[in-house]
């Protein structure tokens, strides 16, 4: 009898941790997902401001070199929408750019950003793009892309780092959940 009312308590003090764990899980996770993403845009946006700041001659030659110390892919995109330089790709054989979400978002609102699927590339990725304008005059757009998983790569880190401490915050729960059961029923019992 003594068995089966620890049994219930501990139980019930299990059933506890477990929900507030997965509780913290449930809204955690999508939240982080959220921030990280928000962090990269952010980084991507002030990386694509600098440089839409170049004179626009500068920028075309140095594609290159600016994706490779990004270490992202860069297109330079002209005002009609053709591509004259990308780090990643032929721009002679690219299609128009004009019509892709994150250049109609930047010609709209002043700067663009999509997710979606690179046929190019062959992979997802996070898409920024800026008007590059040199005195009031537009000269074109500047995108960012950053494949989506490294982005997974970092969340991954981040969860783990997560759930080892969910199990460490859990391992003493349960032990405190063991103890405070056998107070409760060695006190019933008296």
């Amino acid at each position: 009898m003594k068995d089966l009312r620890f049994l219930k308590v501990f139980v019930s003090y299990l059933i506890l941790v477990l929900l507030a764990i997965a509780v913290m899980d449930f809204f955690l996770t999508p939240k982080i997902r959220d921030i990280i993403t928000e962090t990269i845009e952010d980084k991507m946006f002030g990386i694509a401001k600098t440089i839409a700041l170049m004179p626009g001659g500068n920028i075309e030659g140095k594609v290159p070199e600016i994706a490779k110390q990004l270490n992202m892919r860069v297109t330079l995109v002209d005002p009609s929408g053709a591509v004259i330089a990308d780090s990643e790709a032929d721009a002679k054989i690219m299609e128009n750019h004009l019509n892709r979400p994150e250049i109609e978002q930047a010609r709209a609102e002043g700067q663009g950003k999509a997710t979606r699927f690179s046929v190019t590339l062959q992979e997802s990725m996070l898409y920024v793009a800026l008007p590059i304008k040199e005195k009031n005059e537009m000269k074109g757009y500047i995108r960012l892309a950053h494949p989506l998983g490294k982005v997974g790569e970092s969340l991954d880190h981040l969860y783990q780092a997560l759930y080892l401490t969910m199990y460490i915050i859990a391992i003493p729960s349960i032990i405190l959940a063991f103890i405070f059961s056998r107070k409760i029923v060695s006190r019933r019992k008296r």
